[in-house]
């Protein structure tokens, strides 16, 4: 009978430690392997661009100046802005104008405060329909100081002051109802728009 096969006590451990560090090895690149995917992924949404503002309205400002030019800007301009969206802080600029609070005239224009305090932060632009509307008041203000300059009698007159208080004055013509409440639609802006028009003679004097 052959004798019986006998394994060392230092053979079998060294067998052991090949099996163990064997299993570490796998175990160490299998880690690593997942830490890879995992990080992969944040490191690409950190890339993500973000906005930094407007540059549409670089040169605005709220001044009688800015408001006329937004008023006398050729059709084409105008809806290049509209197309491209108006930065939500130049937005607040804007409505600043009208002396309303601000959740007011957003509301009556249709456009959710927390979507514009949330884009404010970065500027980030307004949808284009919003930004029509935004724009549309900014062309209410342009067009009421061009009507001043016209009619030379410039002294004393706050556009801004006359418009935000006729604009959140119920009127008969309109059934009762403030121009501020037909500003959420572009039909409704220009019928407000003709209206201003035509109080042109003898309202400044």
């Amino acid at each position: 009978m052959p004798p019986a096969q006998t394994i060392s006590p230092s053979r079998s451990k060294g067998l052991s430690g090949e099996g163990e560090a064997s299993q570490s090895t796998r175990k160490r690149g299998k880690q690593a392997l997942i830490a890879k995917e995992v990080v992969t992924p944040r490191l690409k949404s950190k890339a993500t661009p973000v906005a930094k503002g407007s540059r549409l309205f670089s040169w605005f400002k709220p001044t009688v100046e800015g408001f006329v030019t937004i008023y006398k800007a050729p059709v084409l301009t105008q809806v290049e802005w509209v197309k491209n969206g108006v930065g939500a802080r130049d937005a607040k600029v804007i409505l600043n104008q009208l002396r309303v609070p601000q959740g007011e005239a957003l509301t009556a224009l249709h456009i959710p405060v927390a979507t514009v305090n949330r884009k404010a932060k970065t500027n980030a632009h307004l949808s284009p329909a919003e930004s029509e509307r935004v724009l549309g008041v900014g062309r209410l203000l342009g067009q009421l100081q061009t009507m001043v300059q016209e009619s030379g009698n410039l002294d004393g007159f706050d556009a801004s002051a006359w418009l935000s208080a006729w604009i959140s004055t119920p009127v008969p013509a309109l059934g009762g109802a403030r121009p501020l409440d037909l500003m959420d639609t572009m039909t409704g802006q220009a019928l407000v728009s003709q209206m201003i028009a035509q109080m042109q003679s003898g309202a400044y004097a």
